[in-house]
């Protein structure tokens, strides 16, 4: 047998760290994997799928080999399937023992490897190895070349830890592991990763939020899919990255953790009274289904729910089969833009690892080109200009196939200002689709799309209820002029929510670009279309809207927004009378045992907004916040965040709004309802007064 093999993907060799062999002395042997580009194989414990790699050994009598050493795995997320492996270039070591009486010539050493090797797709292969060592009075060592393969892979064995570690479980059953790393300096590491040794007891497919402070390294985990009961010891390798005088530094530590039933860790204890709802793909489809229907209600998408439905009344008495044209396309409209969504997440998730609902909205770009979209909208209901045939589907006279252009747009433009929204039941549905595999995700956002399409649709296939519409007449371009008027509220509001990812030229930039289209749309509107300037005045129109654009690109530049998204201070969201959020300032209050409430919020998020002046800072809030002694804390997401997102992902949820109420004592938060009243606060801070007493 050869003791090199070249598979199609894979090329196999067995060597070894000496170059003759002493009888009773132990050496090592070594399968070198040169893996082909993006492809990987798979470590002891493969994840969600895959088989490790396999050696069965051919020895002689008396010989004896170890089981494989393996070094430190790294993570493949493959549309959210989570697989731990190797690639490019990996050395699997094996310590092999001859006896003290081994006779003979040569040492042969058979092999036989089998592995399985993933890209897109999986392939098995295996090889037929073969090494043969001389016997001699001496052992003598390998070549330098050879010796280096060696050395470098045992540095890539994870080292037995320093630190003793125990793990607890939480009255959910998630588990959460803790390593008494006592002094580190929690901004000095990163990338802290827990790789369990075995399948089942943990869920690979899960995210891991670690934590480290001067006491050490906690990890919530969750519960894996194997019925036994948790083991006595959960063992494992921890992997971190530390920055040093010298660099950074990857560090693994092979962890072996006792079940410590006296341990009730903060952080399982948050993820299970959060109410991180462990659902099923038919219950997360229903919930997304709900959310969706709920959206038509919300004060972002009513404008133009309200568009649409005033087109709508214009075709009644027209044709059953037009009515009906002009909701599919809608629902068509609606799905095709969740359709979107969905890919573009799964793909942000492949590249980058993690997404969130409203994301688009924390980029300054997406903020002023939405402003944009918003003014043209209402320029073009104010009867400033027409496109096409009116976009919306709300102009006079439509054919039917401009009608059915305007209601798929519109369903286009409903789903584009729904995002910064989150309605019932949206947020556990959100949370479990943006964590599961691709499939998955794009199903649940599709449910969420046909909810929000689902009146609409039921409205153009019932005659019955079409009946119900008032007749069309004048009062339809008056309605139609008005809900102008809520598209240039939006534009204002995102150039408000621009202003606080970039400061005051974010209102420099925006308005000088509506300025630009007000420009180019008032060249197109002038002189007729058979006058030889028409294409000057064309030229000159596209120039302005591109200069308009042109802005984007000092945005993304600008000063501001890198402070933002680097994690310095935002003033998008009032903090009168309320902390800014820090986990570590919630873990203190917790731990004095005062009541804390925990608002995380963002400027582009009117929900958000309109519960802060409904229900969070009235008078009688305030005042029964003060009377409760609560900690109130405000997380603004209206950049990006990390400790925030963390605890989001932690709470199993997507976006915000998201409100935590910690009563002293209790073992985790209690998550209240997306939309806030006054009443409802002040029922709940009645109810820790009075268990206060």
């Amino acid at each position: 047998m050869p003791s090199v093999v070249q598979t199609e993907n894979v090329r196999a060799e067995l060597i070894s760290d000496v170059a003759s062999v002493k009888a009773g002395e132990p050496f090592w042997v070594g399968l070198r994997q040169t893996i082909r580009p993006k492809w990987h194989t798979y470590w002891k414990n493969p994840g969600d799928s895959g088989l490790p790699t396999e050696i069965r050994w051919t020895l002689p009598a008396g010989v004896t080999a170890s089981p494989i050493v393996w070094p430190t795995p790294h993570m493949f997320d493959i549309g959210g399937i989570i697989n731990y492996g190797f690639s490019d270039d990996i050395l699997l070591l094996v310590r092999i023992t001859p006896p003290a009486d081994l006779s003979g010539g040569t040492l042969k050493l058979a092999a036989e490897a089998n592995w399985l090797v993933c890209e897109d797709i999986c392939i098995p292969e295996d090889a037929r190895l073969e090494l043969n060592l001389p016997l001699a009075a001496t052992a003598t060592p390998a070549d330098p070349k050879t010796r280096a393969l060696f050395d470098t892979a045992r540095r890539n064995v994870p080292m037995e830890s320093p630190w003793p570690a125990r793990y607890g479980i939480s009255k959910s059953g998630a588990p959460t592991l803790a390593v008494e790393a006592v002094g580190l300096k929690a901004n000095t590491i990163r990338d802290v990763y827990f790789f369990p040794a075995e399948w089942g007891p943990v869920a690979t497919m899960a995210k891991q939020n670690a934590r480290v402070t001067a006491d050490g390294i906690q990890i919530p985990l969750t519960r894996g899919d194997a019925s036994a009961a948790m083991p006595a010891r959960l063992t494992g390798t921890l992997v971190l990255t530390e920055t040093t005088g010298n660099g950074e530094v990857r560090q693994a530590f092979d962890i072996s953790a006792r079940l410590d039933p006296a341990f009730v860790p903060r952080a399982t204890a948050l993820a299970a009274a959060g109410g991180v709802e462990q659902l099923t793909l038919v219950q997360a489809l229903l919930f997304a289904l709900l959310g969706g229907l709920i959206l038509n209600l919300m004060p972002c998408v009513f404008p133009v729910l309200a568009m649409k439905a005033a087109a709508f009344a214009r075709l009644t008495g027209r044709a059953q089969a037009e009515m009906r044209r002009d909701g599919l396309a809608y629902t068509t409209g609606v799905l095709v833009s969740f359709a979107a969504m969905a890919v573009i997440v799964v793909a942000i998730r492949a590249s980058v690892g993690e997404v969130n609902w409203g994301f688009q909205f924390q980029s300054p770009v997406f903020s002023l080109l939405i402003a944009y979209l918003f003014f043209v909208v209402g320029l073009n209901l104010s009867g400033v200009f027409e496109i096409g045939g009116r976009l919306a589907g709300v102009g006079q006279g439509l054919a039917a196939r401009s009608g059915t252009t305007g209601a798929f747009f519109t369903g286009v433009l409903a789903v584009i200002v729904a995002t910064p929204c989150t309605a019932p039941f949206m947020a556990a549905a959100l949370g479990f689709a943006l964590s599961q595999p691709a499939p998955a995700t794009v199903a649940v956002l599709l449910a969420m799309g046909l909810g929000l399409a689902l009146p609409y649709l039921a409205l153009s296939m019932t005659p019955a209820l079409q009946r119900l519409l008032p007749r069309p007449g004048p009062w339809m371009d008056r309605l139609r002029q008005f809900l102008a008027f809520p598209m240039y509220a939006s534009a204002v509001w995102m150039i408000w929510v621009l202003t606080q990812q970039t400061g005051a030229d974010g209102v420099v930039y925006a308005l000088g670009g509506m300025i630009l289209i007000a420009f180019a749309i008032s060249l197109l509107r002038v002189g007729s279309t058979a006058s030889p300037a028409v294409w000057l005045r064309r030229g000159v129109a596209a120039a302005a809207v591109l200069l308009a654009f042109a802005a984007t690109l000092r945005l993304e530049n600008g000063p501001a927004t890198a402070a933002s998204t680097s994690g310095g201070p935002v003033s998008g969201v009032s903090f009168e009378g309320w902390e800014r959020f820090s986990r570590a300032r919630m873990d203190e209050a917790v731990a004095a045992g005062k009541p804390v409430f925990v608002d995380f919020t963002a400027a582009w998020c009117i929900t958000c907004l309109v519960n802060e002046r409904v229900a969070l800072d009235t008078p009688a809030s305030r005042h029964a916040f003060e009377q409760a002694g609560v900690v109130k804390l405000k997380g603004d997401w209206t950049n990006r965040d990390a400790e925030i997102t963390s605890v989001l992902k932690e709470l199993g949820r997507a976006g915000v709004p998201l409100y935590l109420l910690w009563a002293p004592g209790a073992p985790g938060p209690k998550i209240l309802p997306q939309v806030l009243t006054e009443a409802m606060i002040l029922s709940e801070l009645s109810s820790i007064q009075q268990a206060k007493r």
